[in-house]
């Protein structure tokens, strides 16, 4: 008889002879997703160089080197995406492989009529597994860094490469035990891949679907994520998130969505240290549920669709909830948005997977009508929880923090930690805008002026939550907003003009003005760094001096140059209060203010709100009186690039409620442009407006249909019945 050790042994070459093939496809499949690559790109890279000497300086030929040593580095670090392809592929294939005989009668009874024990016998097909896919990984990767270094780009070969070798492997090790489990919970090999399909992909179909489902039924939800935040920040699904992850480094995708301010806030890389450490305990703690359940898994079970009659219950609701839910929300999307369509969706997807489900566990298509009590619970269950959430019992859309448990907020959505705003009275106005958007969830008022806008949260606590609301057009939300905007935490926080860092190298910073006269014409340009940097301080100094209501005069846009490149740093406005930085202005670029012209204005239209018709009437203002008064002391919102939060910064708001004034002039180069016209508050025109509001209720009475294209108001005469 032999002893233990001795036929442990025999078993480890054995498993190794059988699975041959498995070294084979390692070995090619690595070839070709690792070695093969960087050979490639380096003899390119190569050739490309060659080329590059003989036809640019010697300084943009050493640049133009720079960036084909990154494209080996690519080929041989964490971003070869075929590499993980690779590793996805080769974990898969070997875990359910090396224990698909559990799946055949014959086999079970041969190897469990072995004399070695089921741990050992465990632990060699676990070992023979990750041997014949992990070895000629190592191999190839180490041939990869000898190529690499033998053809002059050795400087890529550095201590973060030990990185993302251990990345592969801890996601090999953690793919690869989650396909044992799979196989060794399944009794046969397509319900296996079946059901690995869940394992795998479950997680961010959920995701999607849960957040589909709050998009749905609450008023102030705001999208969680982006698509790629969505696939690359499910922890529960390793396998997506694998091509997140770059060696010991994964992209940090924002979870909210970036509006304004921070734009890189979306995509950057943060240390994924802790993520593998997580998954490499992760994958002990998964090949250890492996190695229980292999143990104690019943020989007769083989042929079967589940080996273990307890979990068939589990994993019918889980598929029933999941796949009922997708068939509502995929009926409602295809049928117009219809209400009556997603619950036939729901009722029919969980029926439907209900009996697929009891005819694959029984291999009998009779079984179609089997356990209906269970089907019936399930559908009640899931329909009374999105009736639950229908009807928001939990509380979702009023929700509202405390005060003293935030510790930042920011009108708008999350737009990335640096840019939230920390000062008491910021934080008290963002939630007070939040109040009223709650305040106002219950207004059926159609005709009500609204504005949406999005408030976000960072608690104390860590967490980030953020609520979308539809305003009242009120005089309070104005004044809140005003304060937010004009504060100066806001200032230095999100305008351009607190961004602008040092000039780079080689380069050198220009500054193209716009007066409110000259459309979207520059009228001249500074390229003396110096001088500009003088202007720039200048205009941070004066600023933040100012708070309240200020007339916008010039825009000024920034960007570094040199002879070959051009890099766009943004724009912002000097107000008629920044008089010291006026003054540089005309000093070093010899440019003053200059207002839109009556003379040269063709067109006016007010466009008015009429709320009892629930439309914007136009009307064409055409006394000249009523046209200097409107134009007296008017910002060009399209020359001023005036959207949004800036238009707010400047406390530039154009009140919609009332109307929107549009102009069509041409300016001294004989270019005609169109504009839409804003006020300050305090120059608001208020009373010539008024006056053309009776015209504008007879204009609509008469059928004078009018049509609003952006900022730009029209009107066109119809028939009258």
């Amino acid at each position: 008889m032999m002893s233990r050790n001795s036929c442990s042994k025999g078993l480890v070459r054995d498993c190794m002879k059988r699975n041959l093939w498995a070294i084979v496809l390692s070995t090619v499949g690595f070839f070709m997703a690792q070695l093969l690559p960087v050979i490639m790109t380096a003899q390119h890279s190569l050739s490309a160089h060659k080329q590059d000497l003989v036809n640019l300086s010697a300084a943009d030929a050493a640049a133009s080197w720079q960036g084909y040593v990154e494209s080996v580095g690519e080929m041989l670090g964490g971003q070869n995406v075929f590499v993980k392809l690779a590793v996805i592929i080769l974990a898969v294939t070997c875990g359910v492989s090396m224990f698909a005989y559990l799946h055949n009668r014959r086999k079970v009874d041969f190897y469990h009529s072995l004399p070695i024990s089921r741990s050992r016998l465990f632990a060699v097909d676990y070992a023979t597994g990750a041997l014949c896919a992990l070895v000629p990984y190592l191999v190839l990767h180490a041939l990869s860094i000898v190529s690499a270094c033998a053809m002059g780009f050795g400087e890529v070969v550095n201590a973060s490469l030990i990185g993302v070798i251990a990345s592969n492997v801890i996601f090999f090790f953690l793919l690869y035990a989650m396909a044992a489990v799979t196989t060794i919970l399944c009794g046969n090999t397509v319900i296996t891949l079946l059901l690995g399909l869940w394992v795998y992909f479950g997680p961010t179909l959920v995701t999607a679907l849960w957040q589909s489902l709050k998009n749905m039924f609450f008023q102030t939800y705001v999208m969680d994520a982006s698509m790629a935040s969505l696939l690359f920040c499910n922890k529960f699904a390793p396998l997506i998130q694998y091509f997140g992850v770059n060696g010991t480094k994964m992209y940090n995708w924002a979870v909210e969505p970036v509006y304004t301010m921070d734009y890189s806030a979306g995509l950057q890389e943060s240390s994924a240290i802790g993520l593998l450490i997580g998954y490499a305990v992760a994958a002990i703690v998964v090949t250890a549920l492996a190695l229980f359940l292999f143990r104690i898994r019943k020989s007769e079970r083989a042929g079967t669709a589940l080996a273990f009659n307890p979990i068939k219950l589990p994993v019918k609701i889980i598929i029933c909830v999941v796949m009922g839910t997708a068939f509502a929300e995929i009926f409602k999307m295809l049928v117009y948005e219809s209400e009556l369509w997603f619950w036939v969706g729901l009722v029919l997807g969980t029926v439907i997977f209900h009996c697929v489900v009891e005819i694959i566990y029984a291999f009998d298509f009779r079984a179609i009508f089997r356990k209906p009590l269970q089907m019936v619970i399930i559908l009640a269950v899931l329909a009374v929880g999105l009736l639950l959430m229908q009807k928001d019992v939990f509380g979702y859309d009023k929700w509202l923090p405390d005060e003293g448990s935030i510790a930042a907020a920011a009108p708008m959505g999350y737009v990335g930690e640096s840019a939230l705003l920390s000062e008491p009275e910021n934080i008290a106005a963002a939630r007070q805008l939040a109040a009223l958007g709650v305040e106002s969830l219950n207004n059926t008022d159609e005709n009500a002026q609204k504005a949406c806008i999005t408030v976000t949260f960072k608690l104390k606590n860590g967490k980030v939550k953020s609520r979308s609301y539809e305003l009242p057009a009120t005089d309070e939300v104005f004044t809140l907003k005003k304060q937010i905007y004009q504060s100066a935490e806001y200032k230095q926080k999100a305008w351009s003009l607190f961004a602008l860092g040092e000039v780079n190298e080689g380069y050198h910073r220009n500054i193209v003005f716009y007066t409110n006269g000259d459309g979207y014409n520059g009228v001249g340009t500074l390229s003396d760094s110096q001088k500009a940097q003088e202007i720039i301080d200048t205009l941070k100094a004066e600023t933040l001096t100012h708070t309240g209501d200020a007339m916008p005069v010039l825009r000024m846009e920034f960007s570094q140059q040199n002879n070959d490149d051009y890099i766009s740093e943004g724009a912002v406005c000097v107000t008629d209060k920044d008089v010291k930085t006026l003054a540089l202005i005309k000093k070093y670029a010899n440019i003053v203010p200059k207002a839109v012209s009556a003379k040269n204005v063709k067109l006016v239209t007010l466009s008015i709100y009429l709320p009892d018709k629930d439309i914007w009437q136009g009307v064409q203002v055409t006394d000249r009186a009523d046209i200097d008064a409107l134009l007296k002391n008017a910002v060009n919102i399209d020359a001023m690039n005036l959207y949004g939060s800036n238009a707010m910064a400047y406390g530039i708001m154009q009140q919609f409620a009332r109307s929107s004034v549009c102009l069509t002039y041409t300016d001294e180069k004989g270019d005609e442009w169109n504009a839409s016209a804003g006020y300050t508050e305090e120059d608001y025109p208020k009373d010539i407006i008024e006056k053309y509001r009776a015209q504008a209720e007879k204009d609509a009475e008469n059928g004078v249909e009018s049509a609003q294209d952006g900022d730009v108001a029209y009107t066109t005469e119809v028939a009258v019945g």
